[in-house]
């Protein structure tokens, strides 16, 4: 009976809201998105300071410049 009792008691607390799962999510990394922004006539540098797609969209200053995924996290570059 009492291991029962432990038994229920351990399985309702790893069901509780907040305590497995929800415990373990982070914040995305503050360089998950890059842009390439231009320096001079035809170079570029990397700056990678975004949470988001959008916050990577709104710091552009010219049409030309691009967000992407920065490489780091983007699982195409994963090795095995």
């Amino acid at each position: 009976m009492k291991a029962k009792l432990w038994l229920a008691a351990i399985l309702g607390a790893a069901l509780l809201p907040g305590t497995s799962a929800n415990a373990q999510r982070q914040n995305p990394p503050y360089d998950l998105w890059c842009l390439d922004q231009s320096i001079g006539e035809g170079s570029t540098v990397q700056i990678c300071m975004a949470y988001t797609l959008q916050q990577c969209l709104d710091s552009r200053t010219s049409q030309g410049e691009t967000c992407y995924l920065n490489p780091r996290y983007d699982p195409r570059f994963r090795r095995s």
